[in-house]
């Protein structure tokens, strides 16, 4: 197939006429990481720019390009993929002028895994990656045997040990190559409405940074965003033909001498272990916490052995939304939880910020402000429970349902503050439009959730926060007289 000249195609707009006064340009920069491409591209969007008019300028701007189509090209912004149709502003936060890598799945450039540019990686994992990416030659990726998405084991170059485990986005359950038979189309909502499919990965990278954002204290594995092509991975079909291409996922370091959780009675656990990891899940709602996600790392010391919990799989966290089931959180089932908090328990818990962490995620992984802002709500409840001396079982039964019909305590408060927020905000006529299902069809919304269906100011933001806040305060007052 001939390719078109640059000449004869059509420029594409990145936006048109006249804009307003109120409509900031942003300076893009297209960064290329294809192997085919050696340069960078600069133009002009708006916020409400979609991926697929980017995709457009990058094939006008590069014959190499200028035939593939846009389900072959990945727009990356750090640890997000900037989808067709959907507005920078959905994965961006404002700003002046705005980084953002492309790549084509379909390259023919043999076996690679390399870091993704602009998402933190550590010193230490970033050579645990290189020393993968040397022994992908020699050792293939090895698909784990249980799970629900694609995980694969690396190795290194002369060693038989697992290094590092990978995940790569479109192999997640509700993905299109997804090996265990879980299919869909990517960012699709039919398995897991409150978090797209193909989103997991990003997740898996956001729980080590926002563990990492306050000590470290769940001990959350080192993760990074990488890109990896080798043809034991599940092939897409380009043009109809079984192709390997270039896979984007979570990497992650591989932790030694662990088995899973359930091969342990509950009574091993130490309370501390249990409370940190249950901790940082209220903070992230996590709601797949199972014996299998969390593992027992044994090591000999001179005293004997010791045992510590260690969290992983955190792809089910984050969401836009609550509505999920407490029997989905392990730890709450175990008597630690219901032990009060420890001083140093409370000092940590206190000095949680999560507007800070939200701007933080927000700014290296690109997530959207659905899910960052209830992870500020739940951080709130977390700090507030935990002053008036809850427990973790308290203030996890508060979050999660323990019918799997009714809406939870913390569920129907967000809601109807969303409701009163925005009616006090914008009017009272936006109220009606925001009103709360009191049933499991609230995990049936659309993008973002409850949050969803208003349009967010500022105002608006620090309203529903002062509303929460307030209705929170007025829910542990009410159970202190009980």
């Amino acid at each position: 197939m001939d390719l078109a000249t640059i000449g004869s195609q059509k420029k594409p707009a990145t936006h048109s006429g006249y804009v307003g006064y109120d409509a900031d340009t942003v300076k893009v920069r297209l960064h290329s990481i294809c192997f085919s491409v050696k340069s960078t591209l600069f133009v002009s969007a708006l916020a409400s720019t979609p991926g697929d008019v980017l995709k457009a300028y990058i094939r006008s701007e590069c014959r190499e390009l200028s035939l593939v189509p846009n389900e072959q090209i990945r727009l990356l912004y750090r640890g997000i993929e900037i989808s067709d149709g959907i507005p920078l502003a959905e994965h961006v936060s404002s700003c002046a002028e705005l980084d953002l890598h492309f790549l084509v799945l379909a390259e023919n450039t043999g076996i690679e895994l390399l870091q993704c540019d602009g998402v933190p990686c550590p010193k230490v994992l970033a050579e645990c990656l290189q020393e993968c990416a040397d022994g992908l030659r020699q050792a293939e990726p090895l698909l784990t045997e249980s799970g629900c998405g694609g995980a694969y084991f690396l190795r290194g170059k002369e060693d038989e040990q697992t290094l590092a485990v990978f995940k790569p986005k479109d192999e997640e359950a509700g993905a299109p190559q997804n090996p265990r038979g879980f299919w869909g189309h990517e960012n699709s909502r039919c398995y897991l409405p409150a978090v797209a499919s193909a989103q997991r990965a990003v997740r898996e990278v956001a729980a080590y940074l926002l563990d990492q954002s306050s000590g470290g204290h769940a001990q959350v594995p080192m993760t990074t965003m990488a890109r990896c092509r080798h043809q034991s991975f599940v092939p897409a079909k380009i043009n109809g033909e079984p192709s390997v291409v270039w896979k984007l996922g979570a990497f992650q370091a591989f932790v030694e001498n662990a088995e899973t959780s359930e091969n342990f009675g509950y009574s091993v656990h130490l309370v501390e272990d249990v409370h940190r990891i249950g901790i940082l899940d209220v903070r992230m709602v996590n709601f797949d916490r199972n014996h299998g996600n969390l593992l027992v790392q044994s090591a000999e010391t001179d005293s004997g052995k010791s045992r510590r919990l260690v969290p992983i799989d955190h792809g089910c966290s984050l969401p836009d939304r609550l509505g999920f089931s407490l029997q989905n959180v392990v730890w709450a089932s175990w008597p630690q939880s219901k032990k009060p908090f420890g001083r140093a328990e409370l000092e940590y818990i206190a000095q949680l910020d999560g507007q800070a962490d939200a701007k933080m995620l927000a700014k290296t992984l690109g997530l959207e402000r659905s899910c960052l802002r209830l992870l500020e709500m739940t951080t709130l409840w977390l700090q507030l429970a935990a002053a008036a001396g809850c427990t973790l079982y308290q203030i996890a039964a508060a979050l999660f349902r323990s019918d799997e019909d009714r809406p939870s305590v913390i569920e129907g408060i967000i809601a109807s503050c969303v409701a009163s927020a925005a009616a006090g905000v914008q009017g009272p006529s936006l109220s009606r439009s925001v009103t709360h299902c009191p049933s499991r069809k609230s995990v049936e919304l659309g993008t973002g959730g409850i949050f969803g269906k208003v349009q967010w100011t500022a105002a608006l933001e620090e309203t529903f926060r002062r509303h929460c806040e307030g209705h929170f305060k007025q829910l542990l007052r009410s159970e202190a007289h009980r």
